[in-house]
């Protein structure tokens, strides 16, 4: 499956809305269940999530509810979104290609606060959210960050074809971030899905940067900055990326105890 990925909140439904646009079959719901009703405000095109949103695997398929079976030689050519952690969950197999989605880390959790406001608001919006749950309980970026290197040693690890794109960027140049995307897609027609992004559908703007109460910022800024200009992740750099990520775990266990 072609798979977009990403932290909540940093741009995989404007990246389901490219592929659709372009010609490429999606698996997902615009608006699943009763959020047209009760989450569009936030994500006013849609979302494009299904089942699947938190990995393809034994939990996920077969359907525990319905039983249905996807075969994965039948969807290497069909979109899904799948959040940061159902990735690094899901079966090889099931990986044709993935589009990795990365958004500043100060809009991210601005926009995941608003989206937490209106689940607080109207119960039964889209359901309990235990990432939310737990970005709540830790310091700020904790969750971004655990998210972000996860994909980032998930795609060094397993090394399946995968091309990062920065929200940032999409919206700066949308014609050129979106035909770089199809061509490494070999599929799909990007003039047909520039008109998927609008920059006035952005829900985070000058978003002031905060305190983050820790001394791990300047590594946040090195990680978001490596991916938003693709560059080269060395090993020297990875292995500090992951000398990070084990001191940031361990701060996580010793919060959450």
């Amino acid at each position: 499956m072609i798979i977009v990925t990403g932290t909540r909140r940093s741009g995989t439904s404007v990246w389901m809305q490219i592929l659709e646009q372009g010609g490429i079959q999606i698996l997902g719901d615009q608006f699943p269940a009763n959020w047209k009703n009760l989450m569009k405000e936030a994500n006013p095109k849609g979302y494009y999530e299904s089942t699947l949103v938190q990995g393809i695997n034994f939990r996920t398929n077969p359907d525990p509810n319905s039983g249905a079976w996807i075969a994965p030689h039948k969807v290497t050519d069909i979109g899904i979104k799948t959040f940061a952690d159902g990735l690094i969950k899901t079966d090889y197999f099931y990986i044709t290609q993935v589009i990795f989605t990365i958004g500043d880390r100060q809009e991210c959790e601005a926009s995941q606060k608003c989206m937490d406001e209106i689940r607080a608001g109207r119960p039964g919006a889209a359901g309990a959210d235990s990432n939310a749950e737990l970005a709540a309980r830790l310091p700020a970026g904790f969750t971004w960050w655990k998210a972000n290197f996860s994909l980032v040693r998930d795609m060094r690890t397993r090394r399946y074809p995968a091309a990062v794109f920065s929200y940032a960027t999409l919206l700066e140049d949308p014609e050129k971030i979106i035909s770089a995307g199809f061509e490494w897609l070999g599929r799909g027609e990007a003039s047909a899905a520039v008109d998927a992004v609008e920059r006035s559908l952005q829900t985070q703007k000058d978003v002031s940067l905060l305190d983050v109460g820790h001394d791990y910022g300047g590594m946040f800024d090195e990680l978001y900055d490596a991916l938003h200009g693709n560059k080269r992740i060395s090993p020297a750099f990875y292995e500090k990326l992951a000398k990070t990520d084990n001191r940031i775990t361990q701060d996580i266990n010793a919060i959450l105890a």
